[in-house]
């Protein structure tokens, strides 16, 4: 009996513990932005970064863009859905500091009432801009004056 109760307690541990796991699903994506990753290329000196955080559980986004040398003010700054070489709608909407220029960053929370759904383009929901987001389909890019379809631009990919 008494080894019953110990194997029914550490199999509810295990549940409980796995269970928890289950429920914080938190995913990092990074991206190196240039404008050679721009569709077409765009001769820039202007560089940079992106992380995004995925949070399944909360629904949300959270972002921090880092950009060096950019020579004109920025504009706008998403989350595209498409593959490398094409240009995709935008599905999240980054708030930069507008009109920065230079070396600048800027971060921000985006809740999912606010991502931007394309059924068009196959995303109806937030489930599939999760999918999208995971499936290695979306890009950053950050716009400027001088390039108004965007300056620097690069694929968001899960860190390991």
């Amino acid at each position: 009996m008494r080894r019953l109760f110990t194997t029914l307690v550490m199999a509810l541990g295990v549940l409980a513990s796995t269970a928890g796991a289950a429920q914080a699903q938190v995913y990092t994506l990074t991206a190196s932005l240039s404008g050679s990753d721009e569709t077409p290329t765009i001769n820039t000196g202007a560089f940079g970064n992106a992380t995004v955080t995925l949070d399944v559980g909360a629904r949300t986004i959270t972002y921090q863009i880092s950009v060096f040398n950019l020579p004109s003010g920025v504009i706008a700054s998403h989350i595209h859905v498409g593959g490398p070489n094409t240009t995709g709608p935008v599905i999240v909407n980054f708030a930069p500091p507008v009109p920065a220029s230079n070396d600048f960053g800027f971060s921000g929370t985006v809740a999912e009432a606010q991502w931007v759904m394309r059924a068009d383009q196959g995303i109806r929901s937030g489930d599939d801009v999760i999918q999208a987001l995971l499936g290695g389909n979306t890009y950053v890019n950050v716009h400027s004056t001088a390039n108004t379809g965007g300056e620097v631009r690069g694929r968001l990919t899960l860190k390991p």
